[in-house]
């Protein structure tokens, strides 16, 4: 007697993979088991389009359009993972169904590795930004550490250059009261007015003076230069950090995988452990169950086929020899009668040379 089965339960039935027609007049229990199968079905790929969808919106601004695609996504896994528990049979021989169903394993495996991913970067989506602005911000420190050696050794020659000219302005003060003490008789010789050693002060300052003032060109000059490398240097720095953030402010898909695998391979791994169970549990109850009455249903319908492909295979073939074997007929019984028409065409020539030959007997015998 078939069971009524309401539409919520036809829609997971139909989940499963499995014949309607065939399933309604199984037990309850065979009917449960491939409703709680074709619902974990629909959940994978249920998963799998809310997956899709945040990977997606890593991809296109539209919201439409990752609507979209990660619905046509869903739907992929839907009929993969369909197929596959459609296309396994269950029997007795449970190592056999092992090793038939490891291509189908592998496969449910890498479905759960797709559909994890980006639920695993939703999930962890505020630590993976987190150490990426921890990574740039090491990698501006880096950057200024690349170059700040340069930087110190401009500045230090800048403060020596300077230091340097400092010093000679003291060195000229110093000459400068020399020269005028002399002159007006405090220090030196005592004796005030322009003598001889106040002269010989007098140009040794403005000789040093002449010095002082190259000395001076020289070192604006130096220093000019030293620190046009180092606003060099300063912009190469800024260059640098400006790329960092730029590439801060762009955090690809497969990025975010790597950040997330730095972050805690523990956590991402549970996770994924946890798809894979999801992705694999329809197939490992189709494998830990015993052979059921849908299996020996189908069974029964598939040797049924099978024996009405043979019949008719059968059928065709012993249509095709009894053609052949007509036509073997007809060609023979066609050789015979073109024989026996040829020995009609024979007999009548001879018979025509017989006549013709007794006229011309019988017109030989009538001459006088």
């Amino acid at each position: 007697m078939d069971i009524k089965l309401n539409i919520i339960s036809r829609f997971f039935i139909f989940c499963a993979g499995v014949t309607f027609d065939l399933i309604k007049k199984c037990p309850r229990f065979e009917i449960n088991k491939y409703i709680s199968i074709g619902v974990t079905v629909f959940i994978t790929a249920l998963l799998a389009s809310f997956s899709s969808y945040f990977a997606f919106n890593l991809i296109f601004d539209n919201n439409i359009i990752c609507i979209v695609l990660s619905i046509v996504w869903g739907g992929v896994i839907f009929n993969l993972d369909r197929y596959i528990i459609s296309s396994m049979r269950s029997n007795n021989q449970k190592t056999l169904e092992f090793i038939k169903a490891i291509p189908r394993i592998v496969i449910a495996i890498l479905i759960a590795v797709v559909i994890s991913k980006p639920l695993e970067i939703k999930l962890f989506e505020k630590e993976i930004y987190g150490h990426h602005e921890k990574r740039s911000v090491e990698s501006i420190y880096k950057v200024r550490n690349k170059y700040n050696e340069d930087v110190v050794i401009l500045d230090d020659k800048i403060k020596i250059k300077e230091s340097y000219f400092e010093k000679r302005l003291l060195l000229r003060d110093k000459y400068y009261e020399e020269y005028k003490c002399e002159c007006t008789g405090t220090c030196g010789t005592k004796i005030k007015g322009y003598g001889k050693e106040c002269l010989s002060r007098k140009k040794r300052y403005e000789a040093f003076l002449v010095e002082l003032e190259a000395d001076r060109k020289y070192k604006d000059s130096s220093i000019t230069k030293l620190i046009s490398a180092k606003e060099e240097i300063e912009s190469q720095i800024q260059n640098e950090i400006l790329l960092i953030k730029d590439k801060a402010e762009i955090l690809g898909f497969f990025e975010q995988i790597k950040i997330l695998n730095d972050i805690d391979k523990v956590s991402s791994f549970f996770i994924l452990f946890i798809f894979i169970m999801i992705e694999t549990a329809p197939i490992f109850t189709k494998l830990l169950s015993q052979k059921g009455p849908y299996d020996n249903l189908i069974m029964e319908y598939e040797i049924q086929f099978e024996t009405d492909y043979l019949k008719k295979v059968d059928n065709y073939e012993h249509e095709r020899t009894k053609n052949k074997k007509l036509k073997e007929m007809s060609a023979k019984l066609e050789i015979k009668s073109k024989e026996s028409e040829i020995k009609n065409i024979l007999k009548q020539d001879a018979y025509e040379r017989y006549e013709k030959m007794k006229n011309d007997l019988d017109a030989l015998k009538t001459k006088p």
